[in-house]
Parts: C-alpha cells; structure tokens; sequence
C-alpha cells in the first residue's frame, strides 16, 4: 500500500501536468489572430494572378522595363506545395479616399508550410484595419515605400520552381527571385528584375536596395556577395563577395556560408552589409573593400550582435553615425552610435567607436528581424516569432501592436526607404532628456540590461544611453526575460519556426516542463516499482557477494 509521501508525491506530478497543459491550452485559446489572415486564400491554386506569373499590368515607372517570368517558362506549378500561393480571388485595394499614407504601415512576411504561417504582402492601419492584402508568392522579404509615389512600394518575394523551369541553372529544384514594384491602390504590379537561383533556401534573396533609377544594390546569399544590377540590361556591372574580407574557417556551412541579408546604398557611395553568419555588419568602399575600421561586431562576441537582421543606417545629420538592428538571436532590438573614444562626441572619423545607444525587448519578443527608427521618434519594430508588429516610444512603452503571421520587413509609408527620416537615440535625448544617469560601453558590459518603462515621465522621456528599455518590469516579465537569457536561442528559435502560429516562447517553456515532469514521474514510479531495473541490479550484486 502507498505511504502518504507517495501519494503526496503523485499529486505534485499530476498537478504540474495540469497547470502545464492548462497553461499551453489558455495560449492556444486566447491566441490573437492574424489581423490579415482572413483576407488570403489557399483554397483555389490554381488562379493567375501575379503570383502565377510574375507580371501584371505595368504601371509608369522610371526605368520602363519589365522582365516576364513566363517568357523563359518560368510558370508556377500550381497546386504544388513550393509554388507561389494563389491570390484571393477578389484582391484587397488601398482606398485613397479612406487611407492617407502616413498611416498605413506595409509588412512583408516570411510563411512557413510546417506552422500554418501564410506569406503574405499586407498594408494596414493603425488600428489593425486590412488596407491591402495580397498572399501571391511563396515568401515575402524586403519591402520598401517609393519616392514621389505616395501609395507604391516594391518589394522582394520569391517562387520555387522544379523540372524544366530549372534547366538553366541544372538543377532539379530552384528559385526564382523577384524585384517588383506595386501601386496599393490599383494592384497594377511590373517586375523591376527577376533571376533565377540554383538552389531553394540558400537561393533566396533577402534584400535589394535601389541605388538610382536604373541600377539595384542585391544582397545576394548564395554567391555570398553584393552586387550591383543594371535593370535595364539585366547585368551585374559590380560584385563585392565576402570571400575578399573573411577567411574560410568563419561562419556557416558551404552554401550558405555567410548569410548576406540585407545591404543598405548610404549617401556616400558605401554599401552597409549585414553578414548575418559572422555576427558583423561591414562597410565596403566600393573598388577598396571593407573598411574594417568602421565594423560593427567582433568574433565570437555575441554580446554586441548575434544572427542579426536588417540593419538601418541614421547619418550624421540625423544625429549619426548610429545603427539600428535587430539583434536576432539576442531577441532584442538595439542602437548603437559612433562615439569618439576620448570625448564621447558623435564622430565619422576611423579611430571611433560604436557604443550601444538604445535597446527594446520584452518577454514575448522572440527572433525579431527589423527596427525602423520613425520620424516621430519612435521604432517600428518586427518579431518574427512573436508573429507581431508593433511601434515603440522611445521611453519603451507600445503605442500599439498587431499580431501578423511570421513578419519579415516593415515600412511606415510616407517615411522614405528604411525610414529615412528618424533620427538617432542619442539626438532625441538630447532634445528630451533622459530619467536617470547612465552610459553604455561598446558591448553593454557594465551597464544595467533594462531600464523598465517610467510612468511617470511619459513616452517624450528617453531611458539613459547604453540600457535597454522595456516596457514592464513585473515580477512575471522578469522571470519570463531571464528564462530566455538561459535557453539557447537557435534550438528554440527552431522549435518556433515549425511549432503552430500561436505558439509562443511561454509555450514552449510549459511543454518543456510538461514533458519533464512525465519523465521524472515515470522514472519514480519504475524506481517504486518492484520490477525496478535498480532493485534487480541490486538483488543480482547482492546474490554475487553470497555466492
């Protein structure tokens, strides 16, 4: 008969179990949905939308050029599970009269078949509202406003192709990138460039920067290289590749060695490149390489970067040089500003250093790929995996927030390309003052990890230099933020990426505990049992001794 400590024991299992499972059930029952879920359609694919070819009816455009797809057999299969979604069947338009630009925000996103996220291209309101709605292709990356065209972006989405779509590159799967430009309110789409790539993940393209109305600027993963791309001739007039700068015993795997995700065209003629797998974002001097003086990041230090994402550049006369990134695998969002070492004064010169300026995280902010610094001040912010955008004050606090299904990239129209127009941290600041003392170092060594939230200096007030803000400091926040700073980020960004739409970081936590808890209980329950492997070893042993 069970002894009460055996009963005792039971029950604490039992009831860890259940407030496990009861926590993961709640999540799943009071999961937010997808603002722009509703207006996709997977139903039908076999449609000929855009996303079937890769042309629509051209709109006006400065370069006049339109490169079809289906001219080279580049048709999509249709029905197959890599080919490009299929468009609703009555498409979501922008009405001018109903939206003025600068309140509608654009978000490009990534989809994943294994979670039930759907790619998706979708501009709305501040209050969630769905202006424009468009599920064409298989993933969504880079989105940009158009200067002069109030409601146009282009963005960069990509298709798989299989069979004889490939035979160019001679392979049996492949991707076909494409560079298009789109009007919101009449759907009219042209494709600005398309290529084909040999290979399907590592094949596609994350971003393309335009560098003037003839040439674009490709970060391209594959040939571990940028490049420059005539669009009118379809040639590559310029190629800086990675393997000029970094030895070969750094970074990821063959094939996708480096991971260039993102490159920025800056004023001065300089490319600022994200090379994701070596933790750094560069600066190349075209025709003289990096300039290493200028390199945010160092090896093995993930204290500065870790996987990032999306880099943005904020000049001088914004109150630069200052980087706002999305430290990936960190989960958190970060500023870091170029400072004379003796003086502490903002400076381009070669002896300065980036010293981080500004940081955003909160419990649910889980491998987030974009921070756009507004002109307002505030920060336009992607988290992936928590399936959410939203816009930060600058005191950490959220204006608002909008659950949209694995975002990639996102842009505030009427801001210019990466929101030209916001300023540095350290500007805004100095234009608002701060609520305490403080000052960061190079890696954020030394200085506190949150400054929470103030309610009682409000959203124009700005947390020190160097602290990363967040906007709630409850108990339950801090257990949550500190779980994750001991769980290794790669294994649960994994998780997530094939886990349900409405999983989240708390969820796997739970299930982890979950599926602990039934270990250890099995492992006791054997342990009391008779037939205990433990007690037949040790009747065996004892029998041995006697013999």
């Amino acid at each position: 008969m069970d002894g009460p400590s055996k009963r005792v024991a039971r029950a604490l299992f039992a009831a860890v179990l259940v407030l496990a499972a009861g926590a993961v059930a709640s999540s799943y029952a009071t999961a937010e949905p997808n603002v722009a879920r509703t207006h996709g359609s997977l139903a039908d694919a076999s449609g000929s939308g855009p996303g079937a070819t890769g042309v629509a009816d051209p709109e006006a455009s400065p370069t006049g050029v339109t490169s079809d797809p289906v001219a080279t057999g580049l048709t999509d299969p249709g029905g197959s599970p890599d080919g490009a979604a299929s468009a609703a069947e009555d498409p979501l338009l922008v009405d001018p009269a109903e939206y003025d630009p600068g309140d509608l925000t654009v978000v490009g996103t990534q989809g994943f078949y294994a979670s039930d996220e759907q790619a998706e291209l979708v501009a709305f309101d501040r209050s969630g509202e769905v202006a424009y709605y468009e599920d064409d292709y298989r993933v969504y990356f880079d989105v940009d406003p158009v200067e002069g065209r109030p409601y146009t972006v282009e963005y960069l989405a990509s298709e798989h192709r299989d069979g004889e779509a490939c035979a160019t590159v001679r392979t049996d799967r492949c991707t076909f990138n494409l560079f298009e430009r789109v009007n919101l309110t009449t759907g009219e789409t042209r494709t600005v460039y398309g290529e084909l790539t040999p290979k399907i993940y590592s094949g596609r393209w994350h971003d393309v920067d335009r560098i003037n109305e003839t040439h674009v600027a490709v970060a391209d993963i594959l040939r571990d290289s940028v490049r420059v791309v005539n669009v009118t001739t379809d040639e590559t007039v310029y190629e800086w590749n990675a393997s000029a700068y970094f030895p070969d015993d750094v970074g990821g795997a063959a094939g996708d060695w480096t991971h260039i995700n993102d490159v920025e065209v800056l004023d001065d003629g300089r490319f600022m490149v994200s090379v994701r797998n070596m933790d750094r974002v560069v600066f190349v001097e075209p025709g003289e390489g990096v300039d290493a003086n200028w390199t945010l990041g160092e090896e093995d230090n993930y204290d500065i970067l870790y996987e990032q994402h999306n880099p943005d550049y904020i000049p001088p006369e914004r109150g630069g040089p200052a980087i706002t990134v999305a430290d990936s695998e960190n989960s958190r969002l970060l500023e870091y500003q170029r400072v004379d070492p003796e003086t502490g004064e903002a400076t381009t010169a070669d002896d300065g250093q980036w010293v981080r300026s500004w940081g955003w995280r909160d419990s649910r902010l889980q491998w987030p790929r974009d921070v756009d610094r507004l002109p307002s001040g505030n920060s336009l912010i992607v988290d992936t995996h928590g399936d959410r955008i939203a816009e930060i004050a600058p005191d950490g606090s959220v204006n608002w927030s909008h659950t949209v299904g694995m975002p990639y990239d996102v842009e505030r129209l009427g801001t210019g390309d990466e929101s030209a127009g916001g300023h540095s941290m350290r500007s805004i600041r100095d234009e608002r003052g701060t609520t305490a003392g403080g000052s960061g170092s190079r890696s954020g060594v030394g200085v506190p990890l949150f400054q929470p939230a103030n309610p009682d200096t409000g959203s124009d007030t700005v947390p020190p230099a160097g602290q990363i803000t967040h906007p709630s400091r409850g108990p339950v926040e801090t257990v949550w933020v500190a779980l994750k700073e001991l769980t290794p980020s790669l294994v649960v960004n994994g998780a997530l990426y094939a886990a349900p739409s409405w999983v989240r970081f708390t969820d796997l936590a739970f299930a982890g505990l979950a599926v602990l808890t039934a270990v250890a209980w099995a492992g006791t329950e054997l342990y009391w049992s008779q037939h205990s492997p433990l007690s037949s070893l040790r009747e065996r042993l004892r029998r041995a001794r006697d013999a």
